[in-house]
């Protein structure tokens, strides 16, 4: 019998584990709705910002670990430009209290009535907690992207 050559088997030294990339995949998504409710009720509730901005690192950093250099490549977003979106979110809300004759950070809310979720509050800890969000998606990033292109 003849060996048959494959091109779904492993390079020597290669990761081509299918199991890990189809469940990175979909943990991903679990991962992006579990940021996501995380930055929006941590106002209210322990967790916000940081928690869900190194929580969409780890998950982004989990697909370059198992998709490696060319997952990086395929990402149209510089990571760096984030750093100082967020700084500014969370600074024009520290100065915004400034403004109007208030100490620097002071806090302010309202309410908004949308139409499928009710009565929605807004406040202005939640554009800090975005500004927070960014800096810390974009500062954890930037180094792994930096450490695996020197690799």
């Amino acid at each position: 019998m003849e060996a048959v050559e494959n091109n779904y088997e492993p390079k020597r030294g290669g990761i081509n584990n299918v199991l890990l990339k189809t469940a990175s995949m979909i943990l991903i998504c679990f991962i992006i709705l579990a940021s996501l409710y995380i930055l929006v009720v941590g106002h209210n509730a322990p967790g916000g910002g940081f928690i869900a901005g190194l929580m969409l690192s780890g998950g982004t950093v989990l697909l370059y670990l198992c998709f490696g250099k060319p997952f990086a490549s395929n990402l149209r977003l510089n990571f760096r430009i984030l750093l100082p979106i967020g700084l500014s979110c969370a600074l024009g809300t520290g100065l915004a209290g400034c403004f109007f004759g208030k100490p620097f950070l002071t806090h302010a809310f309202g309410h908004v009535e949308l139409p499928f979720f009710g009565d929605w509050e807004l406040t202005s800890a939640s554009v800090f907690d975005f500004g927070v969000f960014l800096v810390v998606i974009g500062t954890c990033l930037t180094i792994i992207m930096n450490i695996g292109e020197n690799k």
